[in-house]
């Protein structure tokens, strides 16, 4: 062009609009591929060193824990994907962290650790005989929250800007294998006089937080240091696969995992798809598929001879409407599907710790859970048809007319109300939509070897009184195999948001109150079957002594005939 005319403003401005909005585009529809050739550019250039550091203190700045990249960032073109190889993340004192390392290099030549750099936790001071540096004593993050050092051998990550300008961070989703480390938090503490307050301990949502649309993770071994004086226990996963993973939602995405394979202090779990329709209540026949509720649990429809109900007792009927959750039943009360939880022999010092009533009695013994997890079905999954039957709702319940008018299509199914009730419509919508967010978990535990002692002092619980506290405990110190305990837990959506553990959530408070109340019902099962047992045994030993005292009269010929009571035998 520049042969024919001198170049103009306008062209100028033309091509540096067009580069410019073409760069744009490729910025936003492939972010990772743009990052990618960056990253090829400055390792072709020798700043592979420079761009991991500027990005590991990048990451130090926003996370608040200290991320080492060990060798350069390089982009996978073939998975179109960026790869971060040997990663560290840890968050410690430095005098610990140098410590983890020694021990490590001790315990993989077969060395052992010497005894003065064993730290004894004191429960006055927990910082006591850790050396903290002077920028360190004054990060109260560091002194009252846990500490780890994680070692990544691989992470893979594909990257959206469109996300990161919603606010969903910049991840979209990742690949991590090989990870290896240690969780302490022996050094954390709480004021036993401060009540707790799940819903203050609940993380906060800022813009920003991650919001990834897939994870996976493979090989991960770490091991967990609990405070006062709580063994070490390893956990591992070796396959996990998460289609959506969130911050402000991590505990229950991690419940509703596509799968988890792994083990809990040397106990498989895993979480998955069941293959089976029936729920864990279901199979053993305590929901009747021909009603909509549970079975009653009546101890005094047992025999006094009969054994005590191998399918154990049910907790939970107050959420009788939900009834049998089938497939069919799910989507209809707006559950996409259905995750099933099972771990085997945990240990049951896992579950008493910080729990009330009969479960936080038990002193030693071992527990299986099995649980089925109801998904709920999300708004932007919801259904085409009834998210346009709820337009024409909205549509309808706005038009004005001096009387309603019916639509419907005749036989009886559906209809519409053009101008009327539009005040109780929206509210039973409303508490229906309500309902259909609700979080149901079906729970079976099967406890084996428990002992339990008297606590010092009595819970003040609704379900249990004191003169009930030393049955219970016998009950539960008496069997060597426990009857399985099911219980139902119903709870809203609402609870899981910002929650990160069992406890913030209170599906911990819940499920020890179902689980106090089971033991409750199985001791006065058994107390009931013990007194209907003892009136039979009396009963046969009267009837037996009279039959006896019979016989021998018979046989001696002293007894009375019929007529002898009528006043006409002989003597």
């Amino acid at each position: 062009m520049r042969q024919i005319r001198p170049w103009t403003l306008n062209d100028a401005t033309a091509l540096f609009s067009w580069l410019f909005l073409g760069h744009t585009v490729w910025l936003l529809a492939g972010t990772t591929s743009f990052v990618s050739l960056i990253l090829w550019l400055a390792n072709s250039l020798q700043f592979q060193e420079w761009i991991a550091y500027r990005i590991g203190k990048y990451l130090t700045s926003a996370t608040g824990a200290t991320v080492v990249f060990d060798s350069a960032i390089l982009p996978n073109w073939k998975d179109g994907k960026i790869r971060f190889n040997n990663v560290r993340i840890y968050r410690m004192p430095r005098s610990e962290y140098e410590k983890f390392e020694r021990h490590a290099a001790l315990l993989e030549t077969g060395q052992e650790i010497p005894a003065d750099e064993i730290t004894i936790q004191d429960d006055d001071d927990p910082l006591a005989g850790v050396e903290l540096d002077d920028d360190e004593k004054d990060n109260e993050v560091l002194k009252k929250w846990m500490w780890y050092d994680l070692v990544i051998d691989r992470v893979e990550v594909t990257l959206s800007l469109i996300r990161w300008m919603d606010g969903k961070g910049l991840v979209q989703s990742a690949d991590v294998q090989g990870v290896r480390g240690v969780v302490d938090r022996r050094h954390v503490r709480w004021d036993p006089d401060v009540p707790y307050d799940p819903v203050a301990s609940r993380h906060q949502y800022t813009p920003g937080d991650f919001e990834l649309e897939k994870l996976t993770v493979e090989d991960l071994l770490v091991t967990v240091y609990q405070p006062h004086g709580f063994r070490p226990y390893p956990i591992s996963i070796f396959q996990a696969q998460l289609d959506r993973f969130r911050k402000q939602w991590l505990f229950y995405d991690l419940l509703c995992a596509t799968s988890i394979i792994g083990a809990f202090d040397k106990c498989l779990f895993s979480v998955h798809s069941p293959q089976l329709e029936k729920s864990v209540l279901e199979q053993s026949g305590h929901i009747d598929s021909q009603k909509t509720g549970f079975r009653s649990h009546d101890i005094y429809h047992y025999y006094p001879f009969k054994k005590p109900d191998p399918n154990g007792v049910v907790v939970g009927g107050e959420s009788t409407r939900f009834g049998v959750l089938t497939d069919n039943d799910m989507r209809k009360q707006g559950y996409k599907r259905k995750s099933r939880l099972r771990i085997d022999g945990v240990n049951i010092d896992h579950i008493n710790r910080g729990v009330e009533g009969p479960p936080g009695w038990i002193t030693s013994g071992t527990v299986d859970i099995s649980a089925d997890i109801y998904i709920p079905q999300e708004a932007v999954e919801a259904d085409s048809t009834e998210l346009l039957r709820q337009l024409v709702y909205e549509l309808t319940d706005r038009i004005e007319l001096s009387q309603p008018v019916i639509l419907g299509a005749g036989n009886g199914e559906e209809i519409l109300v053009v101008g009327g009730q539009r005040e109780e419509k929206p509210k039973k919508k409303k508490e229906e939509d309500t309902n259909a967010k609700k979080f149901v978990m079906d729970m079976d535990f099967r406890f084996k070897d428990t002992k339990a002692s008297v606590p010092l002092k009595t819970p003040e619980l609704s379900y249990l009184n004191s003169a009930m506290v030393r049955p219970v405990v016998g009950y539960i110190s008496r069997n060597k195999a426990i009857v399985p305990i099911k219980i139902r837990l119903v709870m809203d959506l609402s609870n899981f948001d910002g929650s990160w553990t069992l406890y913030d959530s209170t599906l911990a408070e819940r499920m020890g109150e179902k689980l106090g109340q089971g033991f409750v019902d199985l001791t006065l099962d058994q107390q009931e079957r013990n007194r209907r047992l003892k009136r039979i045994g009396f009963w046969s030993i009267k009837e037996m002594s009279r039959n006896l005292i019979s016989i021998h009269e018979l046989m001696r010929g002293t007894s009375r005939g019929f007529w002898s009571y009528l006043g006409t035998g002989t003597a």
